[in-house]
């Protein structure tokens, strides 16, 4: 959702900038463009950092011990970590009751 905000305000921030800027020659238009330019640039550079949840964690990691329940889904998501990367995934937890299966 923050992503979308970002790119909407940018979008019409350089879109009024230029066309300010276009028409008048005047320096506060060439930064109000310059704004929404780095606006934009947000919302294409910052992804979202909550992962979707798989079945089965992928080969070779581990579980890192964690486990909590999805605000969204109010699903119970166990944490998985690959030991040599640090990449984390999340995967829904099949018992609830016991953490960390087998992979």
């Amino acid at each position: 959702m923050r992503n979308r905000w970002f790119l909407l305000v940018g979008g019409l921030l350089l879109a009024t900038g230029l066309v300010w800027f276009l028409a008048t020659g005047a320096f506060a238009a060439a930064y109000l463009a310059g704004m929404g330019l780095l606006l934009l640039l947000a919302g294409l550079l910052v992804g979202p950092r909550y992962q979707p949840e798989l079945a089965d964690p992928p080969d070779g990691f581990v579980f890192a011990g964690e486990r909590f329940v999805d605000p969204t889904s109010r699903r119970t998501v166990e944490v998985w970590q690959h030991p040599v990367s640090g990449r984390r995934v999340y995967v829904l937890a099949r018992d609830p009751a016991q953490p960390g299966r087998e992979s």
